[in-house]
Formats: C-alpha cells, structure tokens, sequence
C-alpha cells in the first residue's frame, strides 16, 4: 500500500513538472514548474556585471525596459549617492558643531602644585559649567534620525550597485565621487566614523 502512494506522488509531480530550456533554469538539466518557477527564474539575478536596459531595481514597481528609463534611473541614483556623501559630512559637521562648546585648553600646571591647587580647580568648573549632550537631546534625537537615514541609503546604494548593472554601479561610483568632491574638503577627521559599509 505504502508502495503504491509513493508512486502515485511521483507520477503527480512529474505531470506537474516538465523540462525547460537551461538558458532558463539555474542548472542545466534541471526540471522547474510550468508558470510560477519560469516566472522566478526569468527574474533571477544575474550574478556578473552585465550591460543592460531591463532591470528591476529594487522594488517591483522601479523597473525599466528601455533606454530612456535606465537613463532615468541613473540620474536618480547619481543624486541618491552624491546626497549620499552629502548627508555623511552634515552628521559629521553636527557632530562637531554640538561638541565645540566644550573647549580643551592646554594647562600646565605645576609639579610642585597638586589637584587642591586654584588653577586646578578654575579649570575643572569652567569644564563643568560647559553643557554636555544628554541621550534625549534634540541634538542627539536629530543625528539618531539622520543616522537612519544614512543607514537606509547606504545599504540601497549597495543593493543597487549588487544588480550588476554596469550602468547602475557607475551612476553609484560618479555621484559618491562628485558628493565626495563637493562635501568631502570640509572633512574634519582622519578615519571615517559615519561610514557604515566598509
């Protein structure tokens, strides 16, 4: 009995299934359903770098097939990426707007003078009369704003640069470029601490 189950599901499979072209399929050879799984794999990523004008970027509804959209498209995410650079630099000149109230001066105080010394204690009160950022601040509440932001962006930049368009990834590289020429001269710091995709 059992026997006969197992070969009534086989057959049901088969009738279910028949043999595509390998151009379509993942694997030459290969068996894949009628309507749904052709559907699938026609929209499978390619996984090398590929010149085309038929991309889904994205989201379903972001799609094109001709020149004219793909051209649309990489001018949408040039501004994406340089807006990208820009927003990077705006958190990095917040961050060090908000933190200039504190001033550090270089003090030398005497060896033969211990912490109980005047100079000591002048210079511990003007630090401690400087207002420091607190976790519910506005300033902290807008870079943790901006933080997600420059997070959702840097990873759809990176998706888009992962369809392997040519076209696309070099809309990502000429607007990172151009947003690092026109953001990146006022930088401040050594090592990039706003960057998330290393």
């Amino acid at each position: 009995m059992s026997h006969d189950h197992h070969n009534h599901n086989h057959q049901a499979i088969e009738n279910h299934q028949h043999p595509t072209e390998s151009s379509d399929s993942c694997c030459s050879g290969s068996d894949a359903p009628a309507s749904s799984g052709q559907h699938m794999m026609h929209h499978m990523m390619s996984m090398s770098f590929h010149f085309g004008t038929n991309e889904t970027v994205l989201f379903d509804w972001w799609t094109f097939s001709a020149t004219s959209g793909l051209v649309y498209s990489m001018i949408g995410i040039f501004l994406m990426a340089t807006l990208y650079e820009g927003l990077k630099y705006f958190r990095e000149y917040l961050f060090w707007k908000s933190y200039n109230a504190i001033q550090y001066r270089s003090v030398q105080i005497p060896l033969e003078k211990g912490p109980n010394d005047p100079v000591s204690q002048m210079v511990g009160k003007v630090l401690l009369k400087q207002p420091l950022p607190t976790m519910f601040s506005l300033t902290h509440l807008l870079q943790t704003f901006l933080h997600i932001v420059q997070i959702s962006i840097s990873y759809l930049l990176m998706l888009i640069f992962m369809t392997y368009n040519v076209w696309l990834c070099l809309a990502v590289l000429f607007g990172a470029t151009l947003g690092y020429f026109l953001f990146g001269w006022k930088k401040s710091v050594v090592v990039d601490v706003t960057e998330h995709c290393h």
